[in-house]
C-alpha cells in the first residue's frame, strides 16, 4: 500500500509542477509575441504609418465627396421649397393686389357717377350719334342742293347778310 501512496503523490505533485510549467510557457510565448509585435512594429512602423495616412487620406476625400453631394442635394430640396413658397405668395400677392385695383375702380366710378361725368360707354354712344348726324346733314345738304339747280344752299351767315 506504500507504493500505491508513493504513486498518487507522485502524480499530485507532476500535475501542479507541469501545471505550472505550462504557465510559465505560456507567459514566456506571450511575452516573446509581445517582443515580436514590438520588433515588427519597429521594422514596418514606418510603412504601416504611410499606409495608414494614404488610406485616411482616402477615406477623407470620401467623405468630404458624401458631404459635398448630400450638401448640394439639401440646398437643392432647400431651393426648390423656397421657390414654391415663394411662387405661393406672390400669387397671393397678386391676387390681392388685383381685388384691391378692382374695388379702386369701382369705388372712382361710383365718385365720378356722382358727381355727373360720363362714363366712357356714354361719350363712345354720343360719339357715334354725332357721326350720324354728320352724316344725315351732308345727305340733307346734298339733297337740298340738288334740287335747286346746282345752287349752293345759303349759309347762316348768308342769311344774316341778306336780312341787314
Amino acid at each position: 500500500m506504500a507504493t500505491r501512496k508513493k504513486s498518487k503523490a507522485k502524480r499530485a505533485s507532476a500535475q501542479p509542477g507541469s501545471a505550472f510549467s505550462n504557465v510559465i510557457d505560456v507567459g514566456q510565448q506571450i511575452w516573446l509575441a509581445g517582443l515580436g509585435a514590438v520588433a515588427r512594429a519597429q521594422r514596418e512602423g514606418p510603412k504601416l504609418f504611410e499606409t495608414l495616412v494614404m488610406e485616411g487620406s482616402e477615406l477623407q476625400s470620401t467623405q468630404r465627396e458624401n458631404v459635398q453631394e448630400r450638401t448640394a442635394d439639401l440646398w437643392k430640396g432647400l431651393r426648390s421649397q423656397l421657390d414654391s413658397r415663394t411662387a405661393g405668395v406672390r400669387g397671393k400677392a397678386s391676387e390681392t393686389m388685383d381685388n384691391l385695383e378692382d374695388i379702386l375702380q369701382a369705388r372712382v366710378l361710383k365718385a365720378l357717377q356722382q358727381l355727373g361725368v360720363p362714363t366712357s360707354h356714354e361719350i363712345d354712344a354720343l360719339a357715334r350719334k354725332v357721326k350720324e348726324l354728320n352724316k344725315s346733314v351732308q345727305a340733307l345738304t346734298q339733297a337740298k342742293t340738288g334740287k335747286d339747280g346746282g345752287r349752293k344752299a345759303p349759309t347762316p351767315t348768308d342769311q344774316q347778310g341778306a336780312a341787314v
